[in-house]
């Protein structure tokens, strides 16, 4: 079972229980507990549906979601003035609580908006699970599935920004190995993350998923920003000469029926930038992850390359980001609201006079005579604003205490960088068993870390129960 401090999981209540936003559900079809049409559908700001909202089945559950909608035109993930960073990482099981931890701590460290994540092995029983975690991120998972020996298998799903959550419209998951997530804002910005199956699967089962993710990319509507982050291994090129020929032809025929750009191939990169995948068992570097693009969105993305800043999370893949920025004029964006600590006019009686007589005097100035009830209200809360803004301090922001930001973590992390780095230059065996070695001390000191908080919050506890 997850932590409940670690994730966020949907309930659903009785039917005909009203909730501003819901979520879609509907029956589910297949063995692993996700049918190919089930849908979760969070309703837009303005109401009603429109043309943006994709294909979804009739037959559904409502649960309530605390997504918090921004206001119209605010809150855009993509825009003209700002490059958005998106990716996707293959991040080979997930299921420990330290690592998921950590991936949340490399997505904040790197400014990542969007990440699709693959392979992640989470069972659940929730058609869709989110689960929050440090900084507003969010885990949104569609469950892995297990083999015939019982070992958990794939699992697709998105790490989204406290941004990225907020803009939420819709979320429909195709089958277990394809989810799709749109966002507000104008255009809309639609992303599918996919998990192609081994080149050792049989040739039905891989027709039958690009099948799927070309039904997903035919549902979103043309005028939608559409994005595919997935692993979809498959070797295009002069690798396609070997071992995963099939693979890279299917790739190649569903970017063009589909008239998606492979993004991979666009721009000119050296060889150390293109290999996303290092496997374990013949050291042998690929290309195996790739994002596309609608073409006719081609030109808004500005960059894709391999980065190896996730590596700490111990997977055989690298990360793969692109940069999207559109054209159009940008909005300016409110001015931050700041938040006075008003508790100290509760203890400084000379301070609690003087703001009293700063109030009262701003709010004669402004007041005219012939004001309506709720102008003179509109003028006294002006007058409280500015006299705060003179007098009182501004309210110091609470501090979490961080297991991933701990000096004993951040040195495990640095040394299975490095690790990672000599491994990637030279992939032998030694320098294999060292990254191993590095991971699982980093495992060590997230556990330590974690054990001394816990250790600290049950002093504070028991030192206010002897007060």
């Amino acid at each position: 079972m997850m932590k409940a401090s670690l994730q966020q999981v949907l309930l659903v209540p009785p039917r005909g229980e009203d909730c501003n936003t819901r979520v879609k559900v509907p029956k589910l079809h297949d063995g692993c507990g996700h049918g190919i049409n089930d849908s979760v559908t969070l309703k837009p700001v303005t109401g009603g549906v429109g043309d943006d909202d994709l294909m979804s089945t009739s037959s559904h559950e409502f649960i309530p979601n605390k997504i918090k909608f921004q206001k119209k035109d605010g809150g855009k993930l993509v825009g003209s003035s700002w490059y958005t960073f998106m990716g996707t990482f293959n991040v080979r099981t997930i299921r420990e609580d330290y690592k998921r931890l950590e991936l949340a701590t490399q997505f904040l460290k790197n400014g990542v908006e969007v990440l699709g994540v693959q392979e992640h092995r989470i069972v659940h029983e929730e058609p869709i699970r989110i689960e929050k975690f440090k900084g507003g991120v969010s885990l949104i998972t569609v469950s892995a599935w297990r083999n015939g020996a019982g070992a958990a298998t794939g699992g697709v799903g998105f790490m989204l920004s406290s941004k990225a959550h907020g803009g939420i419209s819709l979320i429909k998951p195709y089958g277990s190995r394809v989810l799709n997530i749109s966002f507000n804002g104008n255009p809309r910005l639609t992303a599918i993350t996919a998990y192609s199956p081994t080149e050792a699967a049989s040739t039905e089962e891989a027709e039958d998923f690009h099948n799927t993710l070309r039904q997903a990319i035919a549902d979103v509507p043309a005028h939608h920003l559409l994005l595919v982050l997935g692993d979809m291994n498959a070797r295009l090129g002069q690798e396609s000469a070997g071992d995963r020929r099939w693979n890279g032809e299917l790739l190649r025929d569903t970017a063009q029926e589909c008239c998606m750009d492979i993004t991979n191939t666009r721009f000119r990169k050296k060889e150390s930038k293109m290999w996303t995948h290092l496997s374990d068992g013949t050291l042998r570097k690929g290309q195996l992850d790739f994002i596309l693009i609608r073409q006719k969105w081609r030109n808004s993305l500005k960059n894709t390359e391999a980065f190896n800043t996730f590596q700490s999370v111990g997977s055989d893949h690298r990360m793969v980001g692109c940069w999207v920025k559109l054209s159009f004029r940008s909005s300016k964006k409110p001015a931050r609201r700041e938040h006075y600590d008003y508790s100290t006019l509760r203890t400084n009686a000379a301070l609690q006079s003087q703001f009293a007589v700063e109030v009262r005097n701003r709010f004669s100035c402004l007041t005219e005579e012939g004001d309506t009830v709720t102008e003179r209200y509109q003028k006294f809360v002006e007058s409280i604003g500015a006299s705060s803004e003179a007098l009182l301090p501004k309210k110091a922001r609470r501090r979490r205490t961080d297991p991933s930001s701990d000096p004993r973590v951040d040195t495990a992390r640095s040394d299975l960088f490095l690790a990672k780095d000599r491994y990637h230059q030279d992939p032998c065996e030694e320098n294999r068993e060292e990254v191993a070695r590095r991971k699982d001390c980093l495992r060590t000191a997230y556990v330590e870390v974690e054990e001394e908080i816990l250790k600290s919050k049950i002093r504070k506890v028991e030192e206010a129960a002897d007060r």
